[in-house]
């Protein structure tokens, strides 16, 4: 494994530059934002919202995370020093659909202008990696209320586009999406091309132009990186921030990696050979698409399944065999679009790999090291990765003292899960992940997840999002408290319940209520809420 130059870089932000310490030096700057009084010459500063302290409350920053229920798909807002001096950080926006709330992502852009923008600024975006149900709201007209209102831009350095790696790793997965568009475009009506529309939804809805497949969500990323009228930070596995704008807090940047293995490290159901695959994908799509030409012939006739002597040519001959070829009892035997059967793997892989350059980040409150932990949707390389004997970051206590802290360290302290690829049963780490934290009397995980839209998907009922043994044991460690975008607490399954179903007989009675009195006694969290359920960290 390659060796990283810096394993515990600091980074710091524009603001670093003229500003040496946090909140002292802060008073002194004045935060404007343009508002409708502005365009007639006036500017509208930051309200204060100073909480008032009892002479025996410590202090600790309040944090709040706002899960919005857009369906399924990704959007978190994080409110730091909550009634105090707030700062604000959006964690993605955008769905694939919503079968539960009603709640658009346009609902999320105007709860951001009535409680942010018209009271200041949006520190900090971060789009965690390019798939739609992570970005897909930053393409409509009404995110553009954000541009010149946002201070600071996150991105993984995948999507840096003067990083050669990056560059590597796009080409592949552009390589790789043009074939399967293809394939889907070919294919619109049969199983095969729906299961492979339906995977490659994450990245964007097929049109007639293959090279145009995946512009919506490139749209999407690049409204982010260029558009919301700041320069964007792009993160590496191990950067440490601390900002002088966010005291009292540190972030750790857990992934993704630059190890081309661990990117394609997907899981049980991955395979290492993704970029070995390509041109056996463009070949097959460009056989389905179109009849070979004269000058492909020969190329063709290497792409049959079998040997020319064993094929029928003539049609009379043809014509003869479909009624028995064409009998449905017989339709088992048949392996005319058998090779198709490879284009859904395909596509998985595709799905998988942006899901691996995820940017996972770990939010440390400083005075009592409580962790919260955003994955994004990484999967098995990525958390893998976190825990490289080489991957350690040095920080220096209020004592002045310096420590050593690693991803296990940090996973240990996890109070608050975003739980991976809306629980789906390859994006939370084992061993290395879930059972490493350890604060079970704490934990909470919030899913952000639509089960009735996610099992509509083709195959229909294939994608289990909670996935049962995770949504499980996501239970037991959290003592039962954990929420779900879709229903707010989690909750024993109906009888009647069709897209509960397969989550029926979780537990016995007797422990859904101990998790239920846990949750009730869980007045730090907030599920009444239509458009957003709300955790806080005292």
């Amino acid at each position: 494994m390659a060796k990283r130059k810096s394993a515990s870089k600091k980074v710091k932000t524009p603001s670093q530059a003229s500003t040496k310490t946090g909140r002292s030096k802060r008073k002194s700057a004045k935060r404007k934002r343009v508002t409708r009084k502005a365009a007639q010459g006036k500017t509208s500063k930051r309200r204060s919202t100073k909480r008032k302290k009892t002479p025996t409350q410590p202090d600790l920053p309040a944090v709040r995370v706002r899960m919005f229920r857009q369906g399924l798909g990704d959007s978190f807002l994080v409110t730091f020093d909550v009634g105090g001096d707030e700062r604000h950080m959006l964690i993605d926006c955008g769905t694939l659909g919503n079968k539960n709330s009603g709640v658009k992502t346009n609902d999320i852009v105007k709860h951001l202008e009535s409680t942010i923008l018209d009271n200041g600024r949006l520190d900090v975006v971060v789009a965690t990696h390019e798939h739609q149900d992570h970005l897909s709201a930053f393409r409509t007209k009404a995110m553009k209320a954000l541009v010149g209102n946002v201070d600071h831009v996150w991105l993984a350095w995948t999507e840096d586009q003067d990083d050669p790696d990056a560059k590597t790793l796009v080409k592949y997965r552009n390589d790789l999406g043009k074939a399967l568009a293809e394939i889907a475009l070919a294919l619109p009506e049969t199983e095969v091309g729906k299961q492979v529309h339906d995977l490659m939804g994450f990245a964007g809805e097929p049109s007639d132009d293959p090279l145009g497949f995946a512009k919506t969500v490139n749209e999407a990323m690049e409204f982010v990186r260029s558009g919301l009228g700041v320069k964007p930070t792009y993160h590496n596995q191990g950067d440490l921030i601390e900002a002088d704008w966010l005291p009292g807090f540190r972030i750790y940047v857990l992934g993704p990696p630059r190890d081309k293995e661990l990117l394609k490290d997907l899981g049980k159901h991955g395979s290492d050979e993704l970029y070995g695959l390509i041109r056996a994908a463009k070949l097959n799509a460009a056989t389905a698409a179109s009849p070979a030409s004269a000058a492909d012939e020969e190329a063709s006739e290497m792409e049959q399944p079998f040997d020319s002597r064993f094929r029928l040519r003539d049609e009379t001959q043809k014509h003869q065999l479909y009624p028995s070829y064409c009998d449905a009892k017989q339709h088992w035997r048949s392996v005319d679009d058998g090779w198709m059967n490879a284009a859904t793997h395909f596509a998985l892989q595709l799905d998988s790999l942006t899901n691996n350059t995820s940017l996972a980040l770990a939010i440390e409150r400083i005075a009592d090291g409580k962790v919260l932990l955003f994955p994004a949707d990484a999967q098995q390389g990525n958390w893998l990765s976190w825990h490289d004997p080489e991957l350690h970051w040095s920080v220096t206590d209020a004592g002045g003292a310096v420590r050593k802290v690693t991803a296990a360290d940090l996973l240990s302290r996890t109070v608050f899960y975003k739980v991976g690829h809306h629980a789906s049963h390859n994006a939370t780490a084992r061993g290395q992940g879930l059972e490493l934290m350890a604060n079970e009397d704490e934990l909470t995980a919030f899913i952000p997840v639509d089960r009735k839209l996610a099992l509509s998907r083709n195959p229909k009922g294939s994608w289990q999002m909670p996935a049962r043994p995770l949504y499980v044991r996501l239970l037991q460690k959290c003592q039962g408290r954990v929420v779900r975008a879709d229903t707010g607490w989690a909750a024993p399954a109906k009888s009647n319940d069709e897209t509960e179903e397969a989550l029926r007989d979780l537990a016995d009675d007797a422990q859904w209520t101990k998790w239920k009195k846990s949750q009730t006694t869980a007045k730090h969290i907030d599920t009444s809420n239509k458009l957003f359920v709300e955790y806080t960290l005292e």
